[in-house]
């Protein structure tokens, strides 16, 4: 098992340009895809490319808490969604296995907009000026602001608004923390995040019960 130092030494290089660009096109496919389980995968390779970013702004080991409650929380939305998704498949008799695509008018809107947010982004470069935050980082936390409105235009259901809302909270992450680094700013954001992650999670069951054809059989 490596130690955290001997992680760092291999993953610093990728808290630089590659790191975004992979997370922004994490965030992409968490906007397109239909189907929860590709969508939270996104979400929570986005939250370990987040922590390894963070990785420049705080100590190693409190931005690696970003993984930790990251963690929590794509698991509390992993439960609800599958408890939600398998109760449908039983009394529908469909597998466990077969992907939920909703390949409509709506999901076509959503890429036709993320390609747009992605085209803008990648000419234009809008960035917010955040004071001490490095160019690309500010450039980054702007796109998550960006993102996360997107996508709750777009979206009508619990599960996206808390990735959009996680979105933010990500992207407050980096603002507050190039101005202020200490253990109550970090504990406040992570305790924000897992209170989202809650409240997301029992919106999820609570929404989904609207679909089931015997809530009674449930």
């Amino acid at each position: 098992m490596p130690t955290i130092q001997e992680f760092l030494t291999v993953a610093r290089p990728l808290a630089q340009e590659s790191a975004i660009n992979a997370a922004i096109v994490l965030i992409g496919a968490m906007l397109i895809f239909s189907d929860w389980r590709l969508t939270l995968g996104a979400f929570a390779l986005l939250q370990v490319l987040g922590g390894i970013l963070l990785t420049r702004l705080l100590p190693p080991e409190w931005a690696l808490l970003q993984w930790i409650v990251g963690g929590l929380v794509a698991v509390m939305w992993f439960i609800s969604a599958r408890r939600v998704d398998s109760v449908q498949r039983r009394q529908m008799g469909l597998p466990w296995w077969r992907p939920n695509w909703r390949f409509n008018p709506s999901t076509l809107m959503r890429l036709a907009l993320v390609l747009f947010l992605l085209l803008v982004v990648y000419t234009q470069k809008p960035t917010y000026p955040l004071p001490k935050l490095p160019t690309d980082l500010a450039r980054f936390a702007t796109f998550l602001g960006l993102a996360g409105l997107v996508g709750l235009g777009l979206g009508d259901r619990p599960l996206r608004w808390g990735l959009c809302l996680s979105m933010w909270v990500l992207a407050a992450n980096f603002a507050i923390h190039a101005l202020q680094v200490d253990a109550n700013t970090v504990g406040l954001l992570a305790g924000l995040e897992i209170l989202l992650g809650f409240a997301i999670s029992y919106l999820i069951v609570v929404d989904g019960a609207r679909f089931w054809q015997n809530p009674e059989d449930a």
